[in-house]
């Protein structure tokens, strides 16, 4: 990866991060309203409908699990640790299913999650792209047993 891809990376970490502690300020954005107003929007739609209604039913848990992960996923980006890829996978997870739970609700969620995807995507590619360390690094010269 470039220095410009582990910048983009850390930025999107900082961002998650930024966003999995505001979960926990209403006057930043209140996830119990985000809930009550997708099991409206949701009301009478098949499977989506229910699950909304039970989300709505637990906020507190909701909240809990939303920020952790975001926050979680976003650390791991900015240290550029082993699970950056499997962090982005979790995130790629999250987006779709937080766009088909809100977007009846909230359908600016579109906007902002296709850019958070797009970054996503972006990342994994060139994670793909780049060989690991482990696979690069060749045997030391003249241990090479093959017979």
């Amino acid at each position: 990866m470039t220095t410009r891809d582990l910048i983009l990376q850390r930025i999107v970490g900082v961002l998650y991060v930024i966003a999995g502690i505001g979960k926990f300020f209403p006057e930043i954005e209140s996830v119990e309203e985000r809930l009550n107003g997708a099991a409206d929007g949701n009301d009478g739609i098949a499977l989506v409908g229910p699950f909304t209604d039970w989300l709505a039913g637990h906020p507190t848990g909701v909240t809990v699990f939303v920020a952790a992960a975001m926050a979680v996923s976003g650390v791991v980006l900015i240290l550029d640790r082993i699970l950056v890829v499997a962090a982005l996978y979790g995130q790629l997870l999250m987006l779709v299913c937080l766009v088909v739970i809100l977007v009846s609700s909230v359908p600016q969620i579109l906007v902002l999650d296709a850019a958070f995807f797009a970054a996503a995507i972006y990342l994994l590619v060139r994670h793909r792209r780049t060989p690991s360390p482990s696979t690069t690094a060749g045997a030391p010269a003249g241990t090479d047993h093959q017979t």
